[in-house]
């Protein structure tokens, strides 16, 4: 095992669009290679940046899908950064913000294959969204996890639970059927497009349930997004990565587990929300 890193990018321009990542700056390597001295995916992370109007609110999700012969995975659908953009006033909608999700892997390699990363850009067509993949091969900081999926949906009412049934380019999956024992790590969040009447802050919680949960238990969780008060924002910009819990939920393989989410305490505008399940 030798440690080796890699970088692919694409700018994405489809909303619910797979686009390949091929990209190195100025050259277009095409698909990830693995290193032939490669044993494991030690660590994945995904950045976005984005292009749109000024002056204009917007909010969106992000997603990346690895697949190929090179990786040893069953869904290999990773959830990327979220963001909001509030702008109110002339010039305003400011872009200025950093960001990335970053994933500690186990994901066993084939070496010399090669695999492809496509990025997706969610929740509402923003203009225009560039995004980065990084690979680590064998690096020292290892995580556990060895696969992953997710599900998202449009939030657009205050108290009110709704099923987050969709994956990649709008595709309506439904429940998710974990293929394997462990959900190891939960990661959520949304972005947020606000009215500009909004004025009152808003939170966001998710929550899991179904007969694919080993155990019975309220399976509740705050989303890590706070917001409100666009009338008097004049123009912000961010962008994040997903709050992560650490959390080691049992399963029943294969068998469903629904996961809803709704905005606590007033209907702001849009929330663009995603969980996804980190398996061990």
């Amino acid at each position: 095992m030798v440690y080796d890193s890699d970088v692919r990018e694409a700018t994405i321009t489809g909303l619910e669009t797979a686009t390949s990542l091929t990209a190195y700056g100025a050259a277009t390597p095409g698909a990830f290679v693995v290193p032939s001295t490669a044993r494991k995916i030690t660590e994945l992370r995904f950045q976005t940046a984005v292009n749109c109007a000024d002056d204009t609110a917007f909010g969106w999700t992000s997603s990346f899908h690895i697949h190929g012969g090179g990786v040893v995975l069953a869904e290999g659908w990773f959830p990327g950064t979220v963001g909001s953009i509030e702008g109110i006033a002339a010039a305003s909608g400011s872009k200025y913000a950093w960001a990335e999700q970053k994933y500690l892997t186990n994901i066993p390699v084939n070496p010399g294959g090669q695999f492809t990363i496509d990025g997706f850009m969610l929740g509402e067509d923003i203009g225009a969204m560039h995004a980065l993949a990084e690979v680590t091969y064998d690096s020292p900081s290892a995580g556990k996890i060895v696969d992953m999926d997710y599900r998202s949906i449009d939030l657009t009412a205050a108290n009110t639970l709704v099923q987050l049934t969709e994956r990649g380019a709008a595709v309506v999956e439904g429940d998710m059927r974990p293929p394997y024992d462990t959900i190891g790590e939960l990661f959520m969040g949304a972005g947020a497009k606000l009215t500009a009447a909004a004025t009152t802050c808003v939170g966001l919680a998710f929550e899991l349930s179904g007969p694919g949960l080993m155990y019975a238990g309220n399976y509740r969780y705050i989303g890590g997004e706070s917001w409100g008060l666009n009338s008097e924002f004049g123009g912000q910009g961010v962008i994040h990565p997903l709050k992560r819990n650490i959390c080691g939920i049992k399963v029943k393989r294969n068998n469903p587990i629904r996961v809803q989410a709704q905005m606590i305490e007033a209907d702001v505008g849009t929330a663009f929300s995603i969980m996804g399940f980190a398996y061990y």
